[in-house]
C-alpha cells in the first residue's frame, strides 16, 4: 500500500488533556480504531516529548494548568507545527469555538462528545495533516531541482512564467534566440517540463518567487 492509499492512517495522535479518565478511554478508543496514540497529562509533559519531525493530529483540552490548551496552541501556530488541532472541551462556549476555528484550528468539541463524530473528524484531520506531508515533500523535491538550474537558466525561466517569447527573453538576458532556446530545453530536462504550462506550474508548485 502507498502512503498516499493509506493517509487517514498516516502519523501519530497526541492527545493532551489533565482529566486522566477522559485522555485513557479516548487513548484505547483510537488504538482499537488503528491509529497511533500517545497521551499527556499537560502542554508541558507534551512539549517535553514531542519532536516536530512527526505528523499527525492534536486532541487538545482548553482548560488545564498553565500553559493551558489555548497557550500551546498558539505556541504551536508561532513555531509552524503545522499539526492540525482538534480541540476538545469540557467548558466550550460559541465564542471560543468561533475564535479558536478563527486562529486555524481545525475543529471544536464539546464534550461529551459522540464516538463516531469523535472518530470521523480525526479521520479528516489525519488525512489533511498527511496530505500537508505530500505536498512539503513534493514542493523540496521541485526546489532541489530548481537548484540544478544554472543562474541564466533561472532568469530564463522566471522571464518564461513572466510570458516573454524567446525573442524578449533574448533580447533582455544578451543572447541570441537560438541560445535561449537551448537554455530552455536544458531547464526543461532539469525540471521533467515538456511544454511551457510545465514550467509555469512547476515555478508556483514550487513557491518560487
Amino acid at each position: 500500500m502507498s502512503f498516499e492509499e493509506n493517509i487517514s492512517t498516516a502519523g501519530t495522535i497526541y492527545i493532551v488533556d489533565d482529566d486522566d479518565s477522559f485522555r485513557r478511554s479516548f487513548a484505547r478508543l483510537l488504538r482499537l480504531s488503528d491509529f497511533e496514540v500517545r497521551d499527556y497529562a499537560s502542554a508541558g509533559e507534551f512539549l517535553i516529548q514531542f519532536s516536530r519531525a512527526e505528523k499527525g493530529c492534536v486532541l487538545l483540552d482548553i482548560r488545564m494548568p498553565e500553559p493551558d490548551g489555548m497557550e500551546l496552541f498558539k505556541h504551536l501556530q508561532r513555531e509552524q507545527v503545522g499539526l492540525p488541532v482538534i480541540f476538545l472541551t469540557g467548558h466550550g462556549d460559541v465564542s471560543t469555538a468561533v475564535s479558536a476555528i478563527q486562529q486555524g484550528a481545525f475543529d471544536f468539541l464539546t464534550k461529551p462528545v459522540e464516538k463516531s463524530h469523535l472518530l470521523e473528524v480525526v479521520g479528516k484531520a489525519m488525512a489533511y495533516s498527511a496530505s500537508s506531508l505530500v505536498e512539503a515533500s513534493r514542493q523540496a523535491d521541485l526546489r532541489k531541482r530548481f537548484e540544478q538550474l544554472t543562474t541564466t537558466e533561472r532568469t530564463v525561466l522566471k522571464l518564461v512564467v513572466e510570458g516573454f517569447p524567446n525573442k524578449a527573453i533574448g533580447d533582455e538576458i544578451g543572447n541570441a534566440e537560438r541560445t535561449v532556446k537551448l537554455h530552455r530545453s536544458s531547464l526543461s530536462k532539469k525540471l521533467g517540463a515538456s511544454c511551457t504550462a510545465d514550467l509555469v506550474r512547476f515555478h508556483f508548485e514550487a513557491g518560487l518567487k
